[in-house]
């Protein structure tokens, strides 16, 4: 399972094992400050960091990054 939050450390302190990082509370896979076309983008660039989250195989707790499409972060929740 992969959760997409804009709190990361809040979801990987409640148990998560992947989470992917989202833009804002409000808006988590989106923002309407953008166009339409950025917007997109955007949205298309979290759900595909998500759903390479799920592919990838985690010893524990691990932060993805749209921002840094290869950057996989292991944290600790404690």
């Amino acid at each position: 399972m992969v959760q997409i939050s804009a709190l990361p450390m809040i979801a990987l302190g409640a148990g998560a094992n992947r989470v992917t990082t989202g833009v804002r509370v409000e808006h988590v896979c989106g923002d309407p400050g953008l166009s339409d076309a950025a917007d997109l983008a955007l949205r298309r660039r979290i759900v595909s960091t998500a759903l390479r989250a799920l592919e990838t195989t985690v010893g524990g707790p691990t932060r993805f990054d749209p921002d840094q499409s290869e950057r996989k972060e292991a944290v600790s929740a404690t």
